[in-house]
C-alpha cells in the first residue's frame, strides 16, 4: 500500500441484524485493520446488539436515520422485492455517496442487500467481495430440510419460490466480475470451489491465503481465498474468569455451536453419542418446535442434553473449556469457526470431514476429522485420553497461533486489496 497516507476502506455488509458468526468475526476483524487502514463500515441494519459490540472501535459507522426493515414472506421471495428494496434503500443513506468518493477501495462481505450497492460504487473503485458462502438459501437445499434432514416442502417449491432471487444473485456477481479491479474471495478452499461451480469462474486450489486470482484484461478470471481468523485473546490457554455463571451441565459432555437445525448436523451429532455416556451441549439456540424434537430423541436414545441460547463470550469459553470436546456433523460447512476456537483453547476438535473443516483441519494434528458414518465412539474414547489431549493441546494451539490470527488475516486482505487498486487504475 505504501506511502505516508492511511488507505481509506470502505467496508460494507448489507445488515448486522442476526448478529451470527459472520456479523461478530467481522466487527473483530476491524479492530485490526483499523490499525491500519481508515475504515467506513456502510450498512442498512445495525441493531442495538451489534452496535455494543462496535463499542471501541475506531471506524466510522454509515446506516439508515430510520430502521430498514427488509421485505419478507412468499410473495417477497417470488417477485425479488428484498433486492429492490435493498438497492433502493442504499441511495437514500445520508453520507454515503461522500464516503464512497472518498475511498481507495471497497470491501464487501456477503449478505443479503450487500451487492445491491454495487450502481452506487464508481468503476474506477477497486472492489473485493468476500463471499464468506454463496447464498446457500438459493444454491443448496441444505436450509430447506427440517431437522431430521426431509425436506421441508417438495423440492420443485422450493425452487419456484427462490429462482427469481438466484437469477438476481447470480446476475449481481457477474456484473461485478465486469468490473475491471473487481475480486471475490471465498472463506476457505472449499467455499473457492463452490464460487467456480455457481458462478462458473475459474478455480485454482494452488492459491494460498490473500494470493490474488488470475486475471484476463484486468478481469477476474477466478475466486480467491481469505481465510476467517480469531482474536486468539479471546481463547487462552489457561483458565481464568472462571467464576463466570454458566448453565449447569452434570457429568461429562461435548459441546457443539449452532442453531439447531439440519445444516448445523444437530441430529446427527445427538445420535452420535447413543450409548457414549457422554451428554450433548447445544449452543446457539433453535426454535421451539426443533427443541422438542431433539429432546425427544435425547430421551429416546438415553442421551442427555442441554439445549443453551448464544452465550457470552466468558461463558461460552468456560463451557468449551470443560468439555470432552467440539463436535460437528454440519454439511458442507463454509468455514467453520468452532475447530479454530476448541484448537485454540485446547480441547480436542472431533468434526466431520466435508466443507471447510477439512481445510481448516487436515493439517493441524489437533483432534479428528471422521467421515460421517465413521467410528465416533472410538473418537470420543481417545478424546478422553489425557496424553492425546496434551498432544492434541499443544499443537492445535500452534495451529492457530501460524494461521488464523488477526494479524495474518489483515496481511491476506492487504494482498487482494492492493490487486484491486491496482487493476482498477488500469
Amino acid at each position: 500500500m505504501g506511502g505516508a497516507e492511511r488507505l481509506k476502506l470502505l467496508v460494507v455488509r448489507g445488515s448486522f441484524d442476526s448478529l451470527g458468526g459472520a456479523e461478530r468475526e467481522l466487527l473483530t476483524v476491524m479492530r485490526e485493520w483499523s490499525k491500519r487502514w481508515d475504515i467506513t463500515l456502510a450498512t442498512l441494519q445495525f441493531p442495538p446488539s451489534a452496535q455494543k459490540l462496535a463499542e471501541g472501535l475506531d471506524i466510522k459507522i454509515i446506516s439508515p436515520e430510520n430502521e430498514y426493515i427488509a421485505p419478507s414472506g412468499a410473495v417477497s421471495e417470488i417477485l425479488g422485492k428484498e433486492s429492490k428494496a435493498a438497492r433502493k434503500a442504499w441511495t437514500k443513506i445520508s453520507g454515503l455517496r461522500q464516503a464512497i468518493a472518498s475511498a481507495d477501495v471497497a470491501h464487501l462481505s456477503v449478505c443479503r442487500g450487500t451487492l445491491e450497492i454495487l450502481p452506487l460504487l464508481p468503476e474506477s473503485l477497486g472492489i473485493h467481495y468476500h463471499c464468506l458462502e454463496p447464498p446457500r438459501w438459493l444454491h443448496e437445499d441444505v436450509l430447506h430440510r427440517n431437522l431430521d434432514g426431509s425436506l421441508k416442502r417438495p423440492a420443485w417449491i422450493t425452487n419456484f419460490l427462490f429462482r427469481k432471487q438466484k437469477k438476481t444473485d447470480i446476475a449481481l456477481v457477474k456484473s461485478l466480475l465486469k468490473r475491471k479491479g473487481a475480486a471475490i474471495s471465498g472463506n476457505s478452499h472449499w467455499i473457492q470451489s463452490q464460487l467456480s461451480k455457481f458462478y462458473s469462474i475459474a478455480h485454482d486450489p494452488s492459491l494460498e491465503n490473500g494470493q490474488p486470482a488470475l486475471r484476463k484484461d484486468g478481469l477476474c478470471a477466478g475466486a480467491s481465498v481469505l481465510m476467517h481468523v480469531v482474536d486468539i485473546s479471546d481463547w487462552p490457554s489457561e483458565a481464568f474468569e472462571e467464576d463466570v455463571k454458566t448453565p449447569e451441565v452434570n457429568g461429562k459432555y461435548v459441546i457443539t455451536v449452532g442453531r439447531i437445525s439440519h445444516v448445523k448436523g444437530t441430529w446427527e451429532t445427538l445420535h452420535s453419542l447413543a450409548g457414549t455416556g457422554l451428554s450433548l451441549v447445544q449452543v446457539g439456540g433453535g426454535s421451539d418446535a426443533d427443541k422438542v424434537l431433539l429432546n425427544n430423541e435425547a430421551k429416546r436414545l438415553g442421551v442427555g442434553l442441554f439445549c443453551m441460547p448464544r452465550l457470552e463470550q466468558n461463558q461460552l469459553r468456560k463451557l468449551v473449556r470443560g468439555a470432552i470436546a467440539m463436535v460437528s456433523h454440519a454439511y458442507g460447512e463454509p468455514f467453520g469457526l468452532t475447530p479454530i476456537e476448541a484448537m485454540a483453547i485446547g480441547i480436542p476438535a472431533l468434526f466431520v470431514d466435508e466443507g471447510g473443516f477439512h481445510y481448516t483441519m487436515k493439517d493441524a494434528n489437533s483432534g479428528m476429522l471422521l467421515e460421517r458414518n465413521g467410528d465416533w465412539n472410538a473418537a470420543y474414547e481417545a478424546a478422553q485420553d489425557e496424553d492425546k489431549r496434551n498432544i492434541w493441546a499443544a499443537a492445535g494451539r500452534l495451529h492457530v497461533e501460524g494461521k488464523f490470527t488477526l494479524d495474518v488475516q489483515a496481511d491476506a486482505l492487504e494482498k487482494l486489496l492492493g490487486d484491486c487498486r491496482l487493476w482498477s487504475k488500469t
